[in-house]
């Protein structure tokens, strides 16, 4: 990353100092500084790689508010339906309670004015229940949809991520273990200390070094 790279120049800065006095001590600066200035750019081009592979889940965190939108207009029209509804009936059982007396009493005009809002409260009913149907079929393919995509996408983009990752450390390796050879080149007499491997015992009662 920039940081590593950054230290890369500035131990090239000095080893070029200090070459100036002492060539024998500027040579490990420079095997350090080469070796800081690879894994920098190595580092760094796993970045990017790294940022072009996560875009699709940067895209879908985004896509999430309008998700909750689209399930708070779900929410939105089964309540309508149910209002409608509920309107509806209550209009149906007071024209079916007074219907009788009506025609009894003369009141035509009252029970046909009962009637034609009864319909049409009916109508309403009907249309919201058909909006309401409306939106949960657009929901259900659209999470569906979206569902198969991100399937399909996260998991191309793991592989990615995961393929660019184990590239990068292989090849990060290789630069350091390229560095300390400099090292014994450029040093015969140099020892070296050897990573010390801890040793583990697994469940199974196996050791792993």
């Amino acid at each position: 990353n920039t940081s590593i790279g950054a230290t890369g120049l500035e131990m090239g800065k000095l080893a070029k100092d200090v070459a100036w006095c002492d060539k024998e001590l500027s040579r490990p600066m420079e095997v350090l500084s080469s070796a800081l200035l690879r894994c920098g750019r190595r580092t760094k081009r796993l970045g990017l790689e790294l940022g072009a592979a996560i875009a699709p889940f940067s895209s879908q965190y985004r896509l999430c508010r309008y998700e909750q939108m689209a399930f708070g207009d779900r929410r939105t029209a089964l309540k309508k339906k149910m209002e409608a509804r509920t309107k509806a009936d209550g209009r149906a059982a007071k024209l079916m309670i007074n219907q009788t007396s009506m025609k009894h009493m003369g009141r035509y005009g009252t029970l046909e004015r009962m009637e034609t809002e009864a319909a049409m409260m009916d109508e309403f009913a009907t249309e919201a229940a058909r909006e309401a149907e409306e939106v949960a079929m657009r929901l259900q393919n659209e999470v569906a949809r979206i569902g198969a995509l991100r399937v399909n996408e996260w998991d191309s983009s793991m592989k990615v991520i995961a393929s660019g990752m184990k590239e990068a450390c292989a090849e990060n390796a290789a630069i350091w273990e390229s560095a300390l050879e400099a090292f014994k080149r450029e040093f015969p007499d140099l020892t070296v200390p050897m990573a010390q491997h801890a040793t583990i015992v697994d469940g199974t009662n196996n050791i792993v070094s």
